[in-house]
């Protein structure tokens, strides 16, 4: 940001401008002004909440995490102003944690130089791509440029370099692949025998997550349907997931959910010590029974993978984690996620993550026959202490029976 103050104190040297403050704000004699800021935190990206930004300027645009706080951070952006109209440009390089959303959205829809316009909302924006080749100044002012970025590792090189998009550094789940795990609903029909399941990741202001899993012989998993929405409360989540539910004529055998949501004793001024009502009551009212997940992530993810490792059943090799193309969400996320970078086995939460951390509880909940059922360690209980999960079941059904809620099936 220094960087940015010091050249605009060049290019608008011999004006009447002053600049003042920290961040700074730069103010014209007309009365225009130009405000900077940093994006440090959550909450720094909702300070311009209610402001009028004729143009938004948004540098390194991959280090904000994702879309969800671009919107908000662009909401801003609107004229009100006869002549000016709202505009926003960013700049960027490819890689960052928020590589894949900005290339989903920038990059993916329309051909370099070409404008598109989003359906849903009517504004178009347009993806100007830019290489060392097209900055002779920096070439000439510092050759030494282009010799470092021609030494770096092949992947970085081509990012920085070459400005390629179709990189993406530090992938977490590396051995997914669309034309792998993902698969045409109108090609594959499931069999209506097979067992269905739930699995729910809460949000509000975040999505909620919500998917539908049909488990086949020889421990497949499809991932069918998905519900994936902000800004909705329990009641109405739950209402309209039973409706999907019966619509399809579906038996749910259970539906998992985060540990966190269950009921849990806590102090009370008055009256010692009570059982709070917590999310997974109140989705029982509504007919979603749902069992406490195992909440552990780098065991989690290890399942995952497990899942989606290639193994040859029925004569042929192939993920036993399949993926309905319809589940956009569930596969931009897992196309996205990157290291954390201070624990290299997780995925870093800055990440847009909550249709793998639904998907997550829901294979953890598994006891698949490709896991050696002889082994010390019993994997039912990886990341849970001495609780195993079925333990933990029985408390959260033995809490809702204390809470006099009746469990009730939701077809």
């Amino acid at each position: 940001m220094a960087d940015w103050i010091d050249r605009a104190r060049y290019m608008l040297s011999g004006l009447k401008v002053e600049i003042v403050g920290n961040p700074a704000e730069i103010r014209f004699p007309s009365g225009a002004k130009i405000r900077t800021g940093h994006l440090g935190d959550k909450d720094a990206y909702e300070q311009y909440q209610g402001h009028e930004y004729q143009r938004v300027l948004i540098e390194e645009l991959t280090q904000i995490p994702d879309e969800e706080r671009y919107l908000k951070l662009i909401a801003s952006c609107r004229s009100t102003v006869d002549g000016i109209d709202a505009r926003v440009m960013c700049t960027t390089n490819p890689l960052g944690v928020g590589h894949v959303w900005v290339k989903q959205r920038f990059v993916d829809p329309a051909e370099p130089m070409t404008k598109f316009k989003d359906p849903k909302t009517g504004r178009t924006r347009i993806f100007i791509p830019g290489t060392l080749k097209d900055n002779p100044t920096l070439m000439q002012k510092d050759p030494d440029y282009a010799k470092y970025l021609d030494g770096l590792p092949d992947d970085l090189r081509k990012a920085w370099r070459d400005g390629s998009w179709d990189i993406l550094v530090g992938q977490y789940f590396d051995n997914f692949s669309k034309e792998l795990h993902t698969y045409d609903p109108n090609e594959v029909k499931l069999n209506p025998q097979w067992p269905r399941f739930l699995s729910i990741d809460w949000g509000y202001t975040a999505p909620m997550a919500v998917y539908w899993h049909a488990v086949a012989p020889e421990d497949r998993v499809y991932t069918y349907r998905e519900w994936y929405q902000t800004g909705v409360l329990d009641t109405d989540a739950a209402k309209q997931i039973a409706q999907i539910t019966k619509e399809a004529e579906e038996k749910i055998e259970y539906a998992v959910g985060d540990p966190m949501s269950f009921p849990v004793e806590i102090p009370h001024f008055k009256y010692g010590r009570t059982v709070a009502m917590r999310r997974c009551d109140i989705w029982s009212e509504y007919g979603v029974p749902i069992v406490m997940g195992n909440n552990s992530r780098i065991a989690g993810w290890s399942r995952m993978r497990e899942y989606m490792t290639p193994r040859d059943v029925g004569g042929y090799s192939k993920p036993l984690w399949q993926i309905s193309k319809t589940c956009i969400n569930l596969i931009r996320e897992l196309g996205g996620a990157i290291r954390d970078e201070k624990r290299p086995e997780d995925v870093d939460s800055d990440c847009s993550d909550h249709a793998l951390d639904s998907s997550r509880l829901f294979l953890f909940s598994l006891k698949p026959k490709f896991l050696d059922r002889d082994r010390s360690i019993d994997p039912s209980k990886i990341g849970t202490g001495a609780m195993t999960f079925e333990k933990m079941q029985q408390i959260a059904s033995a809490q809702r029976r204390d809470a006099g809620l009746l469990e009730k099936k939701i077809y």
